[in-house]
């Protein structure tokens, strides 16, 4: 089991995958036809890395750095993370968000952010992580 940053071919298959991570991610508040684009990656200097059991995608994480609105620190952004369903509730979510930790400190930087939508099973990780909640997005229909 080791993670790396993702080869083109596994980017591909990644890729592949983003409408159902994004309706995953999202509970279905996004239809997953509103990927991740080329733009957002450059924006974020964002990176895929994949976890890999024998050579086979198991999951990945896609990491970037932001500017705090603040004081225009950098600090790193966990902007996906998903493990693919045969491996899940084995412990690459956490394997994978440690990798993220410990990739964000080599890089000197001193804080971790991360995006989670309302009932995302994921919360629950990020908060056995000691991520807490700092803002949150309200709405309603017209």
């Amino acid at each position: 089991m080791f993670i790396r940053r993702a080869t083109a071919e596994e980017l591909r298959f990644i890729q592949s995958y983003a409408p159902i991570v994004q309706q995953e991610a999202t509970l279905g508040y996004m239809d997953g036809n509103n990927v991740m684009n080329e733009e957002m990656h450059y924006h974020y200097k964002a990176e895929y890395f994949t976890l890999l059991d024998r050579h086979r995608i198991c999951g990945w994480i896609l990491l970037g750095e932001a500017k705090t609105p603040v004081n225009s620190e950098t600090m790193g952004m966990v902007l996906e993370l998903y493990v693919l369903q045969p491996y899940r509730k084995k412990g690459f979510g956490h394997m994978l968000m440690n990798y993220a930790l410990h990739y964000f400190k080599q890089k000197q930087l001193k804080k971790v952010q991360l995006n989670v939508f309302a009932g995302n099973h994921a919360k629950k990780l990020y908060e056995q992580m000691g991520f807490k909640d700092v803002s949150t997005l309200m709405e309603r229909p017209l």
